[in-house]
């Protein structure tokens, strides 16, 4: 399986919507997103729902081994735990047409909701916004404000 991920930077040639896993971290340029996506075409089914297939902790120890990764989210990964910080989901609902962004209580700001939805291309009439206790993050957000 090909790789199917970025770190911190959003592939602009992108445009179709896509699904993944997100972490909102603090790095010395202030609170960013960590992603590893898929487009929608490139889905995992899963029920009525299409998904990125890994999962947090996959996707985090991954990148903990990768030598491809970005030098400051490397260093991010490897002193932190995945869930250190505050994160989430997309997923596509199949049966109502329509993208769910899963996340922690912690990024339930209209600004990062936003920057949430523009990185994976959502549509925002398609889009719901849901809290799930799965994504509750160890630390505070403090240090993301």
């Amino acid at each position: 399986m090909a790789e199917r991920h970025d770190v911190i930077r959003p592939t602009n040639e992108q445009v179709e919507p896509q699904v993944g896993i997100f972490w909102m971290v603090a790095t010395t340029k202030g609170a960013q997103l960590l992603v590893a996506a898929c487009a929608l075409s490139e889905a995992e089914a899963y029920g009525d729902c299409l998904t990125f297939g890994p999962g947090h902790y996959q996707v985090w120890g991954g990148w903990r081994r990768s030598l491809k990764l970005d030098p400051a989210a490397r260093a991010i990964v490897c002193i932190h735990e995945y869930e250190d910080w505050p994160r989430g989901r997309i997923v596509f609902d199949r049966k109502n047409d329509e993208f769910i962004l899963y996340c922690d209580r912690k990024l339930m700001r209209p600004r990062t909701i936003e920057q949430i939805r523009q990185r994976f291309r959502l549509p925002t009439e398609r889009t719901k916004v849901k809290a799930d206790f799965h994504y509750q993050s160890a630390g505070t957000l403090e240090s993301l404000d």
